[in-house]
């Protein structure tokens, strides 16, 4: 029994440290939560509470995951962003110091066009490759969290299992 009290009281530290993630300085508005209390009030016959609180921390520990995925790929995003920005800076400055020494107009038109062209399909490209880029780490954030929601599920049903076989046993 001291083993379930044991990883209760880490669970209701775990809880308590998470909720003051949300106080805001200043205000003491809301009375001090109190983790034993919060499981008195909600202790159901079958249900365990300590088995809920870890799967909620996982659950936590899975959106930490995601935002961090996203955060760094959306910093990959930016920075390919600033390359691409460079490039067409670099690109339009070319366009802008083409000296003709060609006689003919035709011909400097022609290759004025050429280079607006290969400008046009480089930005084209560009474009692509920023939007793969974010379709790649929305795929990546929300595969991590989609794994989570099925293992959450899975532990849910699992808990419930074992408190229902555990009922068992002591009836028969």
């Amino acid at each position: 029994m001291s083993s379930t009290n044991n990883a209760g009281a880490a669970a209701a530290s775990s809880l308590a440290s998470f909720a003051k993630l949300f106080q805001v300085p200043g205000t003491n508005t809301l009375p001090a939560f109190d983790a034993d209390s919060f499981t008195e009030a909600f202790k159901v016959p079958g249900f365990d509470a300590t088995a809920l609180l870890d799967i909620q921390r996982r659950n936590v520990e899975a959106l930490i995951a995601a935002n961090q995925t996203l955060a760094q790929g959306l910093q990959t995003v930016a920075q390919r962003q600033s390359e691409i920005a460079r490039q067409a800076v670099a690109q339009f400055q070319d366009l802008l110091s083409f000296n003709p020494s060609s006689t003919s107009v035709e011909a400097t038109l022609v290759k004025q066009i050429d280079v607006a062209k290969t400008s046009y399909e480089k930005n084209v490209t560009n474009v692509r490759e920023l939007g793969d880029l974010v379709a790649k780490v929305g795929t990546e954030a929300a595969n991590i969290l989609s794994k989570r929601v099925l293992a959450s599920l899975d532990e849910v049903k699992t808990a419930a299992k074992s408190r229902a076989a555990g009922r068992v046993s002591l009836v028969a």
